[in-house]
């Protein structure tokens, strides 16, 4: 029975696509193709901040399994989770937080959450996978096989083979039903085991560089219900000026930016599950009123929470 990761070696209509763009010259950000809510950021900074909700229409998925589109332009983004780039073939070339390096077939790149870094390869044999994992869940994992790499910005293990993991996660994906996601967080837990038995820890560099950035993403991210520029330039002993000027320095986005931007993501994500109203889901991201959310929300994926959910759950 032939493998479901054999179609990986195959180009893609996205990969045509980006192919096209490359010969022509046209390899910048703004002809990625990107989720609607972060093109408008996205072409105006060249760089964005990704979450698992891009990926997956389920809210609680701790693991996603995807390929890297062959020829897809640079670009440099930031995650809200973390992710594992396993080079099944060829190499590819990546650029983390200003520091360039080569993963070649065998490796395992793990990102932290909140790094900036972009991924390319233009040869068309290359296959480089990417598993995205839920933070929270690897930070267990992280704990519980002595991996170490929490306080990291990434690491790299060479001489890997998980392709058998990864080939159960992506057959997880085609069974597709209530159990699959459990599957996957067992079989990605059995990758992991097996990087740790097999690989060899090549390059670790932890966060020293850039320290402020996940510092800040890190409380923003897990404050965005109820931090203020106050609060936040008071938790880090810091003048509300200068706190305003470091945000944006480091991120490239303003406090009201990045706060409203995590708020929609959740707002977006708790909409998915239909568990809650509109109006209940308002005052759980920490909008006063839900008329002031609703207004934010549909400047921000322009119709309002109500349709976004319907034509969100209709698909």
């Amino acid at each position: 029975m032939a493998r479901l990761l054999d179609r990986f070696y195959t180009l893609t209509d996205e990969e045509l696509y980006y192919r096209k763009l490359y010969e022509e010259g046209r390899d910048s950000v703004r002809y990625i193709n990107l989720p609607e809510e972060v093109e408008e950021s996205a072409r105006a900074q060249e760089k964005i901040i990704l979450s698992s909700s891009y990926y997956s229409r389920s809210a609680d998925e701790e693991v996603i399994v995807l390929k890297h589109p062959c020829y897809m332009p640079r670009y440099l983004h930031s995650h809200r989770f973390v992710e594992m780039t396993y080079v099944l073939s060829g190499s590819v070339e990546e650029s983390i937080e200003g520091q360039d390096l080569i993963a070649k077939r065998g490796d395992v790149v793990i990102l932290m959450p909140g790094f900036y870094h972009s991924i390319w390869t233009d040869d068309v044999r290359t296959v480089a996978v990417n598993i995205l994992l839920d933070r929270d869940f690897f930070a267990i994992l992280d704990e519980r096989f002595g991996l170490g790499l929490r306080d990291k910005c990434f690491a790299i293990y060479s001489g890997v083979d998980i392709s058998d993991q990864i080939e159960d996660m992506l057959r997880q994906d085609v069974v597709c039903d209530m159990l699959s996601p459990r599957f996957k967080a067992v079989i990605a837990q059995r990758a992991l085991l097996e990087m740790r038995r097999q690989g060899v820890l090549s390059q670790s560099v932890g966060i020293g560089m850039r320290k402020e950035v996940f510092r800040i993403m890190s409380y923003l991210d897990e404050h965005s219900h109820e931090v203020t520029l106050t609060s936040f330039a008071d938790h880090f002993g810091i003048t509300e000026q200068y706190a305003s000027r470091l945000i944006k320095e480091k991120t490239g986005m303003s406090f009201s930016q990045i706060v409203r931007k995590l708020r929609m993501e959740e707002a977006a994500s708790l909409l998915k599950k239909g568990q809650l109203s509109s109006k209940e889901i308002a005052y759980t991201i920490g909008y006063s009123s839900p008329e002031h959310f609703s207004r934010t929300f549909k400047g921000y994926y322009g119709t309002s929470p109500d349709l976004w959910r319907k034509e969100n759950l209709s698909v």
